[in-house]
């Protein structure tokens, strides 16, 4: 073995190697566990939070095949998205106005992107099976999403519908509530008089579209105005003052104006009291005609006007400086900017109904960690929208319909015809009339939250899918729990009447070295590229490992340093074992021999059990072996015996060594791939280590790892007292005195003297301790 681990040398030659033997190719077999790999979004690059999800895709795939199963990683790409559409629009210079030009354009980039992050999983040890990938813009892909909206819309849980949206002006398309978040921003609250009561708002530019006013119906102050009518200034009309228990009595003056649409509350006081709407946002976030003086501005534009003209008249009281929560376009979006509530045709999923059917697949998974489950759980309790699955963008999985435009009726593609693009192209209704194709595409969690059903071949190949579906695992974080799991669990439950995966392990998110989110505006981010220059792939994926269960996982140099030391340490104890070769000579133990293998009957054991909880901290564990067990200790305790006369001795310590780092070897596999199979290679061959198998832990003599503990404990006292006294470890002790047990210091005697190289040696009876002379 080289005198130092070379990092950038073997994980460039395995990266290869493994390629050229298909080392991680699916193999079909008996056992098969299979993954629900995530697509990421094809953006350009991978980023930490990318690296960990692979990581923790990657060691299980690496500990079951070691486990004997024939493991099946196939891994995809999320092509479609508003993301690339811009990046094309500012890379390209090309318009999605020009269709054809634009959409050849969005596949060039996304094939760029694609092989760009090909070569970072490659570099962090990520091995899926090339053979099976798949992206969500082959036309296969596409037939089998397209497919199966053809289905939601024969079980009629796919309809086209006028309802109030969550629209991005910016973005000009509509959002799914999984896609809108609350974002904290600074804002006034302006006290408004209407007509004998005062409202206080956030939004005073809404006041044409108010349609009620709403007050809570114990709230004594406003008793007398109740049903009764109050003019709206400036638009020369009353609205009723009604009630409802919703509203906030604690709020600004306990009233509020109900608007169509300022946000989610006045849908649903708008829907439950059968108040007609009145809409005054256009789609590019302009104001309409129905807001008078107002048309054509921007809201702020909007605000201020509106804002100006009820101080002139004396209408507002006082105005608040305030934090409020907005809601905004959040999910995959570079705009975060706010969202509007319009009324427009759009192409709905039904869910709401389906809640209490997911909630029960969900509860017959297992779920690590089990808390994770309670996202989705009351996520689905929260629904009170069904899922908008259109979108107003070029890229993507276009939506097989098209809509009379006579009778209204919606006329659908072939099955034999799938994929099919409906843009811009016309069929015949039956009543005659004239249906024009859809030219919205899907929402990207349409496409996603079909991956099982991809790489199962449902609808191709039946044999194949009965022996994947339901998958044996979906990793993923929990920021997607509400959106990715969801839909997925939805999606496939509905179509095959079972949840499309057994075990879901979820995990948290990164942060920067600060414990903050990584963010551009925090100035935290930190490229995968340059830790993985700086320490190679082991080092990173032990990071990642080191990550527990669904908490948050804060990028630490620190952590890295010490990665780094441990493989420094791992390859050294190789490199001296490799220097004692095994002979023909008949192996003799010692107390010491049975100790390490006594300890490594427990590693196996507590390493096994981890991993088949998804527990990958476990490498922590580990790693406190091979360096303060192992290395500090045991090879410290063989050291007389590898350089001693008698053979016997000589060969039982050899063969003990290279017995446990074997071991180690594989325990460590999934988690380092690069530094194992170099150094398996070197010492034991035989073949990759990742298609070894896993080791089989024997039993632990509870009471022979408290008699090698006392061993221990003795030996560093031993060294303490050579250290106090400024002399090397290698100088003898002319003669100790050591109390403790004296059968059990008997049988530790030859470890205990040819380690601490004690000439004479006295054992008495009594509390533990160590007396000596040099």
């Amino acid at each position: 073995m080289e005198k130092r681990y070379k990092v950038k040398d073997v994980e460039q030659k395995w990266t290869v190697k493994w390629k050229e033997i298909g080392t991680f190719m699916f193999r079909d077999g008996k056992k098969i566990y299979s993954i629900d790999t995530p697509p990421p979004f094809t953006s350009g690059t991978l980023h930490m939070g990318h690296v960990m999800d692979f990581v923790w895709i990657d060691i299980p795939a690496k500990y079951k095949r070691m486990c004997g199963h024939s493991v099946y990683l196939p891994q995809g790409f999320d092509c479609h998205g508003l993301p690339t559409e811009l990046k094309v629009e500012r890379e390209y210079g090309i318009s999605k106005d020009e269709r054809k030009k634009f959409l050849v354009a969005c596949e060039k980039w996304t094939d760029k992107c694609i092989t760009k992050m090909k070569e970072q999983m490659d570099r962090i040890g990520y091995t899926p099976d090339w053979n099976h990938e798949y992206r969500t813009m082959d036309s296969d892909y596409k037939k089998l999403v397209q497919s199966s909206l053809l289905e939601f819309h024969d079980k009629d849980m796919l309809v086209r519908e006028k309802h109030p949206v969550m629209w991005c002006p910016k973005c000009r398309t509509a959002l799914a509530k999984a896609e809108v978040g609350y974002v904290e921003k600074g804002g006034e609250l302006y006290y408004i008089k209407l007509g004998g009561v005062e409202i206080a708002t956030t939004r005073p530019e809404f006041l044409p579209a108010c349609i009620a006013i709403v007050v809570h119906p114990d709230d004594k102050r406003y008793k007398k105005v109740v049903g009764k009518n109050v003019d709206l200034p400036i638009y020369d009309r009353e609205v009723p003052v009604i009630t409802d228990k919703e509203v906030d009595v604690d709020f600004g003056t306990g009233v509020v104006y109900l608007c169509t649409y300022g946000d989610e509350q006045d849908i649903r006081w708008q829907k439950r009291h059968g108040l007609k709407p009145i809409n005054i946002i256009n789609e590019n976030g302009t104001l309409n005609e129905n807001s008078g003086f107002m048309d054509g501005m921007d809201v702020d534009e909007a605000r201020d006007a509106m804002v100006s003209r009820l101080k002139d008249m004396g209408l507002i009281s006082k105005v608040e400086p305030m934090t409020h929560s907005v809601l905004s376009h959040v999910e995959r979006s570079t705009c975060n900017s706010p969202i509007e509530l319009i009324p427009m045709e759009q192409w709905f999923i039904k869910v709401i109904k389906f809640a209490n059917m997911i909630k029960k697949e969900a509860k017959g998974l297992k779920w690590y960690p089990a808390s994770a489950m309670k996202r989705l759980i009351d996520w689905a309790d929260s629904l009170d929208w069904d899922w908008i699955i259109s979108r107003q963008r070029t890229f993507g999985t276009p939506i097989p319909f098209w809509t009379c435009e006579k009778c209204g009726k919606v006329v659908a593609a072939k099955e034999e015809e799938l994929p099919v693009d409906p843009h811009g192209t016309t069929r015949k209704c039956g009543c005659g009339g004239k249906a024009v194709g859809e030219e919205s595409v899907c929402d990207c969690w349409v496409d996603s939250s079909m991956t099982p059903l991809k790489i199962s071949k449902y609808g191709k190949k039946p044999k194949f899918y009965k022996r994947i579906y339901p998958t044996s695992m979906r990793p993923q974080g929990y920021d997607i729990i509400r959106t990715w799991a969801f839909y997925t669990l939805f999606r496939c439950a509905v179509m095959t009447g079972k949840a499309p995966w057994k075990d879901i392990v979820i995990h948290g998110m990164v942060g920067g070295t600060d414990g903050r989110k990584m963010s551009k505006s925090f100035g935290n981010i930190i490229e995968p590229d340059e830790v993985l220059e700086k320490y190679g792939a082991d080092v990173v994926r032990q990071w990642c490992a080191g990550a527990s269960g669904a908490d948050d996982h804060s990028l630490s140099w620190s952590e890295m340093e010490h990665s780094s030391k441990f493989l420094t340490k791992l390859w050294n104890i190789s490199r001296f074992i490799s220097m004692h070769k095994p002979t023909e000579a008949k192996p003799r133990y010692t107390f010491a021999d049975r100790w390490i293998k006594n300890e490594l009957n427990l590693l196996v054991k507590t390493a096994t059990d981890s991993l088949d909880r998804y527990n990958y901290s476990v490498i922590k564990e580990i790693r406190k072996f091979v360096w303060h067990v192992f290395a500090d200790y045991y090879i410290e305790m063989v050291k007389y015996r590898l350089y001693g006369e008698d053979v016997g001795l000589k060969e039982g310590a050899v063969e003990s060594c290279r017995h446990v780092l074997n071991t180690v070897l594989r325990l460590l596999a999934p988690f380092v791939p690069f530094i194992t199979e170099e150094i398996n290679e070197s010492l034991f061959g035989g073949g990759s280590i990742h298609l070894k198998k896993w080791p089989k832990s024997g039993s632990f003599d509870k009471k022979l790892g408290e008699e090698g503990q006392m061993l221990c404990e003795l030996l560093s006292k031993a060294r303490t007292f050579k250290m106090e006294n400024r002399v090397g470890q290698g100088k003898e002790i002319n003669h100790a005195v050591i109390h403790g047990d004296i059968k059990v210091l008997e049988r530790v005697r030859k470890d205990l003297v040819g380690t601490a190289r004690i000439r004479n040696v006295e054992f008495k009876q009594g509390k533990l301790s160590f007396g000596a002379k040099l």
